[in-house]
């Protein structure tokens, strides 16, 4: 299969899927989530964080409906996926974003579909009684179940920044050509990398190439939203990647403070 045809595929995986089938989740098809479930943590780490699976959507939408979602707008589905981050360390939550990308291709293959839920602004107490946890943030839901149509779900490319606009070379502001991207095999990378979600589609992410080095930060950095920016992005770098062999781990080490650009983690070509 040629690396065009593998990367529209997997863009063709990352749409939202907005309308359920009122079908629960078979035993067997369960069984397999809570088993990457599972797998996905202890790659993630333990004691960082945890995802809760919610096989009982109806309870889930009754409790969140005009409360969690994009303006109180919940999304009904036949399960739910919580992310729990259980400390304060920032890279917590990028890895927890990145893990749920991670999730969301093998939850595809599975016929399933997904969407992003944000719950930041529900009452914890609300979302424990929900998700049955003691400690932790739980910060955000992925809508789990079988699409209603195939053909209809949502992909939103439009508004993208150019590549000079969120890559750099050597320092920050000093736009990237396609020359220079291309002589290091990173410009379908990129070119394909930013159409990855972001809150508001607000594409905060900014690269700086120094060698064989890629630096991640956000502009203009505005809290915990921007760690899951950060994470989902990552995650699309190295799917992306896997055509160049780009196999090194990110080193996720968040310097979080006041400057115009923030700095998340880095990793080598």
């Amino acid at each position: 299969m040629g690396e065009n045809m593998l990367t529209t595929q997997f863009l063709k995986s990352r749409t939202s899927t907005r309308d359920f089938k009122d079908t629960k989740l078979d035993e067997g098809t369960l069984e397999k989530v809570y088993k990457m479930v599972d797998e996905e943590i202890v790659k993630l780490g333990k004691d960082d964080l945890a995802f809760i699976v919610q096989s009982d959507g109806e309870s889930v939408y009754k409790a969140l409906d005009g409360l969690a979602g994009y303006r109180g707008v919940m999304i009904k589905a036949p399960a739910y996926l919580a992310l729990n981050t259980l400390n304060d360390n920032p890279a917590s939550l990028v890895k927890g974003a990145y893990g749920v990308e991670e999730l969301i291709t093998k939850l595809n293959a599975l016929g399933l579909g997904t969407c992003w839920i944000t719950v930041s602004d529900v009452d914890p107490e609300v979302k424990k009684s929900i998700f049955n946890y003691d400690g932790g943030h739980l910060n955000l839901l992925l809508a789990v179940g079988y699409p209603v149509d195939e053909s209809v779900r949502e992909h939103q490319f439009d508004d993208r920044l150019g590549i000079g606009e969120f890559v750099y070379m050597d320092r920050l502001g000093n736009s990237a050509t396609n020359e220079d991207l291309e002589q290091r095999g990173l410009e379908d990378i990129f070119a394909y990398a930013r159409f990855a979600p972001s809150a508001y589609n607000a594409q905060p992410w900014r690269f700086v190439v120094v060698d064989d080095l890629i630096n991640l930060y956000i502009k203009d950095y505005k809290g915990d939203v921007n760690l899951l920016d950060a994470g989902i992005i990552m995650y699309y770098i190295d799917k992306l990647g896997e055509s160049i062999s780009m196999g090194s781990n990110w080193e996720i080490e968040p310097k979080i403070n006041n400057d115009e650009y923030v700095y998340i983690a880095s990793k080598r070509l």
